[in-house]
């Protein structure tokens, strides 16, 4: 299927790191696009039409029905990302209703963050240390309600971590002890926010790319199979001063344990992430057996690949300096 000459998208989170940078790239590739941006927070309003000049301005909330069936009403293709915690049974319940209200969408591009290959949610639930928890499960309980409602969806996957983690709840050590503390080193993919946004543009402006039901990976192809271990050499060389690096689960606790616990919004937040940092081994491990990457053997695309240059670490580490180094540092 193709879209019209004069597409309308829809994007979830343009307010954020992922659906911002999308809905930007998708007026500047496509001019005679109508694009419709959508924030839970009707605070957002505002900046939402300054960040998206050329946008239609949408509050929306994915738990009203009313709201999705408003928000995708004219719409061709669309891109989803929810929040942690999110109920995504009730939610994606809400869009595969609207979508099929619609009757119009040709593709519409779900963000996910699972380990390649996971398909149900008992998979994950079996583990030592996870339970039922909805930040463990909820991709897949989405995919589970978009599948099964047969709406013409795509499963976007980022088997890596972003740029920006580093100065999210990483970033305390860093600064404060010229310290990177990161347990359970290990080979990892790294990939700006920004690159996820643009290569999900790249794959609504053009459905044949894709097909319905499937999983493509999104790396950036040159940040791939980087040990943590390795960062702060690559730190230290992007900002003049010397980073070392705490690889025991004590530092990772004492140091990353108040940020992930105001992230996360739970008392056990830093146990549980040191939990699913220690299974990413041997899962890495396993995935490594067969291939040299991280996406299985699933199918994959990078921003070369769609037509763009990709934002290496070492350039956004230079950019980010007086994040990392306080002045004088």
């Amino acid at each position: 299927m193709t879209l019209p000459s004069d597409p309308s998208f829809l994007v979830f989170g343009a307010a954020g790191h992922i659906g911002g940078p999308c809905a930007q790239w998708l007026a500047e590739r496509h001019p005679a696009a109508t694009i419709r941006v959508v924030s839970s927070r009707p605070e957002m309003a505002d900046e939402l039409a300054t960040m998206h000049p050329r946008a239609e301005v949408v509050i929306a909330d994915y738990l009203n029905a009313d709201d999705m069936v408003a928000a995708f009403e004219g719409i061709d293709a669309a891109f989803v990302v929810t929040p942690d915690f999110l109920d995504e049974q009730t939610a994606m319940g809400n869009v595969a209703d609207a979508i099929k209200a619609s009757g119009r969408l040709v593709r519409l591009i779900r963000l996910i963050g699972d380990p390649p290959g996971l398909r149900d949610e008992s998979e994950v639930t079996a583990l030592p240390g996870f339970d039922g928890e909805k930040t463990n499960v909820q991709h897949l309980r989405a995919r589970k309600v978009l599948t099964g409602a047969g709406v013409p969806v795509v499963y976007a996957n980022v088997p890596g971590w972003f740029f920006e983690d580093f100065s999210g709840f990483l970033l305390e050590p860093i600064r404060d002890k010229q310290t990177f503390v990161m347990a359970a080193d290990r080979p990892m993919n790294f990939i700006a926010t920004r690159d996820i946004g643009r290569c999900v543009a790249e794959l609504l402006l053009d459905p044949s790319l894709t097909e319905i039901g499937e999983t493509v990976h999104l790396e950036n192809g040159i940040d791939d199979l980087v040990r943590f271990s390795t960062i702060p050499q690559m730190m230290s060389e992007a900002w003049g001063v010397p980073i070392s690096y705490d690889g025991s689960d004590e530092a990772f606790l004492r140091e990353l344990g108040a940020g992930l616990r105001k992230y996360y919004r739970r008392e056990d937040a830093a146990e549980y992430i040191l939990t699913y940092c220690h299974h990413e081994v041997p899962f890495i491990e396993e995935l490594l057996k067969n291939g040299n990457s991280l996406h299985g053997t699933e199918r994959h695309f990078t921003p070369a690949m769609l037509g763009f240059e990709a934002l290496p670490l070492t350039s956004w580490l230079r950019e980010m300096k007086d994040v990392f180094v306080p002045a004088g540092g």
